[in-house]
């Protein structure tokens, strides 16, 4: 009996301590443990915020509003970067150059036909989004607003379509870029070599002498205005006079080009004639056709030999970067009174 005695208060009390126990592990187990990622949403959000910004880590640049801006354009608005790295464009190449920027990617025909930009780090787009969804871009810049719908599903897209000169474009992606300063820049060094380039011409330049720059593309023939085929290199830049017809074809107007036959070409022709060929087929006979008419041969420019040829592409692109060696490139065939 006194055995049973002595094991009864024993019993008791291990029941007591396992009790007690039980409770205390209920009572602790709803209290976080100072771990984010259990801790309440709220709460978790908040500190993980603060951490980043503490930090300066990527992600918090990457969505503080001071870091973009909204950008009205032709097909709405974007919120775009305050000043983007990671830049496409399907046309716009010299112009970002022009501002100290390379684009990761761009049109193959621009990539390839260029003759004033190395390739070096920049990518050919292709024909479709998916390798400008594999460049990462952080904006797009476009020619119109085709492909706009589709752009902007993969990053910040601002389509363009710019008629103006190289300052006026140059201004204007100075400020989509965040790029302003870059943009005075560049203008200032293009006034000087807009200088540079008159002075190189002025003493063979008669006063009162005139150009015409005509183009023969595959079997046609036409003649050009002030704005493309170095027509703003040549009239704007150099601020050599067009005849009379040119003038009243082109000036004030948006046509870009006119195309003739070759029985009214002397209504068009000017003291000098700045000539071009695009036939990548060679199969144009225009060109002999011309050479070999009895018109042709009457011109003034060719009886003073004032015909000057230079390669299509160093005449076709009219960004900013193009226009300004065009500039040069003129002055040089004038200058000079070379075939180029």
């Amino acid at each position: 009996m006194q055995s049973q005695v002595q094991i009864k208060p024993l019993t008791i009390w291990i029941a007591l301590l396992l009790f007690a126990l039980c409770i205390s592990a209920c009572g602790t187990s709803n209290q976080p443990t100072g771990s984010a990622e259990e801790a309440p949403t709220g709460e978790a959000e908040s500190t993980s915020n603060v951490n980043r910004a503490r930090d300066g880590g990527a992600e918090s640049a990457a969505i503080s509003p001071a870091s973009t801006r909204v950008y009205e354009h032709m097909s709405g608005s974007s919120k775009i970067p305050v000043k983007a790295e990671r830049v496409v464009t399907d046309w716009y190449y010299g112009q970002l150059v022009a501002l100290g920027i390379k684009p990761i990617g761009t049109d193959p025909f621009v990539l390839n036909n260029h003759p004033f930009i190395e390739q070096e780090g920049t990518e050919s787009i292709g024909q479709s989004v998916e390798k400008i969804l594999e460049l990462e871009p952080d904006l797009i810049l476009s020619w119109g607003a085709n492909k706009y719908d589709d752009y902007a599903k993969i990053a910040p897209t601002v389509p363009l379509e710019l008629n103006g000169g190289p300052k006026e474009a140059v201004q204007i992606f100075g400020d989509i870029l965040g790029r302003e300063e870059e943009a005075k820049q560049w203008i200032s060094e293009f006034d000087q070599t807009v200088e540079e380039a008159r002075q190189q011409i002025s003493d063979v330049i008669a006063s009162g002498e005139t150009f015409t720059i005509l183009n023969i593309w595959k079997n046609t023939l036409r003649v050009y205005g002030f704005v493309n085929m170095g027509g703003y290199a040549l009239y704007e830049g150099l601020q050599v006079k067009a005849p009379a017809k040119v003038e009243e074809v082109f000036r004030n107007t948006e046509e870009w080009y006119e195309e003739i036959s070759l029985e009214v070409i002397s209504e068009y022709a000017g003291d000098h004639l700045i000539v071009t060929s695009y036939d990548p087929e060679g199969t144009s006979a225009v060109m002999q056709e011309l050479e070999q008419s009895a018109v042709w041969r009457s011109l003034d420019a060719v009886k003073n030999n004032r015909v000057y040829t230079v390669d299509y592409n160093s005449l076709y692109f009219d960004d900013p970067i193009a226009i300004q060696e065009q500039v040069k490139l003129l002055a040089k065939v004038i200058a000079e009174r070379k075939q180029y």
